[in-house]
């Protein structure tokens, strides 16, 4: 019997993206390809497995179906879809093209109605129809030849659901009768209104009572007086509600069954794009256009770990110097205590449950004893909670790997392959059971071993430590020590000024909606849907006569940058930029800030990125605290919310003064600049007064703005069309500010080229102290591609310096309070400032610490100035 799969690849994408959400994978250019891998390893194995005839992908398309044209409200209550969903589509459509697999997509009809009608219409006698789904809709279509194949959840097989296996989970005696069932019961996420109260148990049992929907109204006498006025008050919908969850099985199919045969013979458009997106452990899927288009990993050294006990592997580490631990704990918080310790060194390994863990503190609490393994700030944190401190150098091989190379993949599976020709077994792609920091992940497989894990990476580590960057030591394993006491401190939020300041942005919300339709005259305009915002500004308002619908999603576009140029053309659109601005703010920064709440001690335990950006800059996830908009006005009240641990205490600000410019007057060695800084003066209308040739007492306001957009902008590169964007100049006027620019200061035309020409020539930039960023596309044919590299060549060495440097003041001021027995806390570092969880007797220490560590842990040709103050909360402070 020939099999035909056919893939819900909406829903699988949706499952991939829930189960990397809290360990996602990002590529060496930054990119989060999780999505992408995970639906690629599971289409893969999927092959392998089951051996399918025929197959094929359905996706919904854009713009809705005609369930919206009959229900509106269909599917409306649901939240926005995640932009790395909508970001994954295009690609994946790539990805599965590649693999000779057609995708099927209709216009008006969603991925259900696509398989639904391919299911009824191809499965008989010769050939058996699996739909890939693990929606319970698709169950109405079961049938003797037609099976519902589940993807299975948290490491469990894939389950295959037929007539016989759905009619015993539900009770009923036919598929057919789902529609009904559904029909009852509604659907909350697509927005389909049921009966009231009855849920999928209620309904099923309903069902297979009375057989169907129509012969429950015509029993409606036998129903509980409850369960009758449900049903009465639901009658009025039921023929839409039936409608809305019937699966189409009569639309015209877009390719033939033939165009479905399975081709494993993939080409090397699948290598390039395995390539593309680093899916190394993938390719071994793809034969011989693999093996041509990648390097050949490195050939595998004899791999044997041994399962010994706890002495045995101590001993061995105490001769090798160097431990690999893999502590696992049951969520992801830094209160989670470990429930297994895998430890290992190069060839023995021993798993410690959670009652003897304590046993390995000897060994761990060894400081003459490297410590290696991934993520050791997060581990090293839940080993504190059960007591243990882990002492003697961390060897992080995420970290140790990204100093080496910051732009390749650092996921361990893949360094081991690649590096030590080390397969490790990896965890299934499986959707997270929950979205809070805060809770315990379920066990629902069997724990596997992590024990060879453990002695490849006392392996990976070593091979590490080859030519390793000095920066590794001297700046980034001590500053991982002090991120983890900060993670682990937290700073204190007041959830009062939270819950105000999140209801007054609702309130903004809701009367800019109210003023943009009485200003447009349109009470039932949906400003949150670019389609009809669109067709407001361009068809009836013809704000751009030029603008053109996208033909991917035939619709207008309406992103910030499009409507900033029409901005002066009518006002509403000023206003729905505010709107989106105050949404944006609401609904991606402080709506979800209670949820990063510690119920533990009431405290924000952010995680610090040290292993992410390309030029070396810390970033922070849970929450995302360096994308919140501080500067702003509304982002001030943001500010108000983080207060002291203490009634008593004091939030301290320490914050660099203009720190990228000073390291631009250095590394360029412009005198104008150099003696600005040196002078104390306002470096940005010392500036205008050269630009444009007058003293500087005579410079506007506005002179000194566009100085200031000059000094950073041109220092990144910024092009005539960018500053005139920015200024709302024309790019005549732009190029001559330019232009004048580099006249009055040309040795920092001279630094540019100087970087852009090393990069040309040695294939990186560095940092001044020695922090390497490579750049393969500086010499790219493509001039686009080739301008990104250039400007990453001059602002690299910038904001990577400024990184470095306070990184550096980092480690040297949280040395400091140490050494001097403070109580007060650095708990925060955002761009350039950090803040401090002071006491009052303890304030003017810690600014003369802070002051005096970071204005001198490098010495410039410039002098670096720090800014102090503090205040009852970081506003205060500011």
């Amino acid at each position: 019997m020939a099999k035909l799969f056919l893939i819900d690849g909406h829903a699988l994408v949706f499952k991939m993206y829930y189960a990397f959400l809290r360990r996602p994978m990002i590529n060496t250019k930054g990119v989060d390809t999780s999505i992408l891998y995970g639906f690629t390893k599971y289409l893969l194995e999927l092959i392998g497995r089951e051996q399918p005839d025929y197959l094929a992908v359905a996706f919904d398309p854009p713009g809705g179906s005609f369930r919206n044209t009959l229900y509106p409200e269909y599917k409306g209550t649901r939240p926005p879809t995640p932009e790395l969903v909508k970001e994954a589509l295009e690609p994946l459509s790539a990805i599965v093209r590649s693999l000779n697999i057609p995708v099927l997509m209709m216009s008006g009809f969603e991925a259900d109605d696509v398989i639904g009608s391919a299911a009824a219409q191809l499965n008989g006698s010769s050939l058996d129809v699996y739909m890939v789904t693990p929606d319970k809709d698709y169950g109405q279509l079961i049938g003797p030849h037609v099976f519902q194949y589940k993807p299975g959840k948290s490491g469990g097989e894939d389950e295959i659901l037929g007539e016989k296996e759905l009619c015993e989970k539900w009770g009923i005696s036919s598929p057919s009768q789902v529609v009904d069932m559904l029909a009852i019961c509604g659907d909350t996420a697509d927005n389909v209104p049921g009966v009231k109260g009855v849920g999928e148990v209620g309904a099923a049992k309903l069902i297979a009572r009375y057989g169907s929907l129509e012969s429950i109204y015509g029993h409606l006498s036998e129903l509980s007086p409850r369960q009758q006025e449900q049903f009465a008050e639901a009658r009025p919908h039921m023929e839409l509600s039936k409608t809305l969850v019937t699966i189409k099985t009569d639309i015209e199919l877009p390719v033939a069954l033939e165009q479905m045969r399975l081709d494993s013979n993939y080409g090397a458009d699948a290598a390039a794009l395995f390539e593309l997106y680093e899916f190394a452990s993938l390719r071994r899927y793809l034969g011989a256009a693999a093996k041509a288009a990648v390097q050949a990993s490195a050939p595998a050294e004899a791999f044997e770990p041994t399962e010994a006990t706890l002495d045995a592997v101590s001993r061995a580490a105490l001769a090798e110097g160097r431990l690999a631990i893999v502590a696992e704990a049951a969520s992801e918080g830094v209160f989670a205590k470990p429930e297994r310790l895998t430890l290992g060194s190069r060839d023995l390994w021993c798993v410690l449950p959670a009652d003897e863990i304590g046993k390995a503190s000897p060994i761990l609490e060894n400081a003459s004893v490297k410590k290696a393994g991934a993520d050791l700030k997060r581990q090293s944190s839940w080993l504190k909670g059960a007591g243990i401190a882990l002492e003697g150098c961390w060897e992080d091989v995420v970290l140790m790997h990204y100093l080496k190379d910051p732009e390749r993949s650092h996921d361990v599976t893949q360094l081991c392959h690649t590096l030590l020709g080390i397969q490790l077994e990896q965890d299934s792609a499986e959707p997270a059971p929950s979205l809070s920091l805060f809770d315990d992940v379920p066990e629902e497989e069997p724990v596997r071993s992590r024990g060879p894990e453990a002695c490849a990476l006392c392996r990976l580590a070593a091979k590490l430590r080859e030519d390793l960057p000095q920066l590794y030591d001297s700046m980034e394993e001590p500053l991982s020590k002090v991120l983890a006491d900060m993670e682990r401190d937290g700073v204190k939020v007041d959830l009062q000024v939270i819950r105000s300041f999140t209801e007054g942005l609702r309130s903004e919300v809701l009367e800019r909606e109210r003023h943009i339709r009485e200003m447009v005259n349109e009470p039932e305009l949906n400003i949150s849907s670019p389609k009809q915002i669109g067709e407001l500004l361009f068809d009836r308002l013809a704000l751009d006569p030029k603008a053109k619908k996208s033909v991917s999603k035939g619709q207008y576009t309406t992103d910030e940058s499009t409507l900033l140029e029409i901005a002066d053309r009518h006002p509403v659109v000023s206003e729905i930029l505010e709107f989106r601005a105050v949404k944006k703010l609401l609904s991606t920064y402080i709506e979800p800030f209670p949820g990063y709440i510690s119920p533990v001690d009431g405290r924000i335990h952010t995680t610090f990125n040290q292993a992410l950006t390309a030029t070396g800059r810390l970033s922070s996830s849970n929450p995302n605290l360096q994308n919140i908009p501080v500067r702003t006005e509304r982002g001030k009240e943001i500010r108000k919310a983080f207060i002291p641990g203490t009634p008593e205490g004091l939030i301290v600000s320490a914050d660099y003064s203009q720190i990228e410019l000073r390291i631009m007057a250095h590394l360029s060695g412009d005198e104008h600049l150099l003696q600005a800084f040196r002078d104390g003066v306002d470096v940005h209308a010392s500036t205008a007064a050269k630009i444009f040739g007058i003293p500087v007492e005579e410079v506007t306001r506005e002179q000194r703005g566009m100085a200031k957009t000059a000094n950073f902008g041109i220092m990144y590169g910024i092009s005539a069309f960018g500053l005139a964007e920015r200024l709302h100049l024309s790019r005549k006027e732009a190029k001559a500010l330019i232009d004048g620019y580099f006249e009055s200061f040309p040795a920092i035309r001279s630094f540019i080229e100087g970087a852009i020409a090393q990069a040309r020539e040695k294939g990186y930039v560095q940092t001044l102290l020695g922090r390497r960023r490579y750049l393969p596309d500086i010499n790219a044919h493509n001039a686009n591609v080739r301008a990104v590299a250039e400007r990453n060549a001059v602002n690299a060495p910038i904001q990577g310096t400024s990184a470095d440097i306070i990184k550096l003041a980092m480690t040297g001021v949280a040395q400091r309070l140490r050494e001097e027995g403070l109580r007060s806390r650095m708990v925060l570092q955002i761009h350039d400032e950090l803040l401090f969880d002071a006491l009052p007797s303890e304030v003017e220490r810690v600014e003369q610490i802070a002051v005096e560590v970071m204005e001198n842990v490098v010495k410039l040709s410039v002098p670096l100035t720090v800014e102090c103050s503090h205040g009852k909360n970081w506003l205060e402070a500011h």
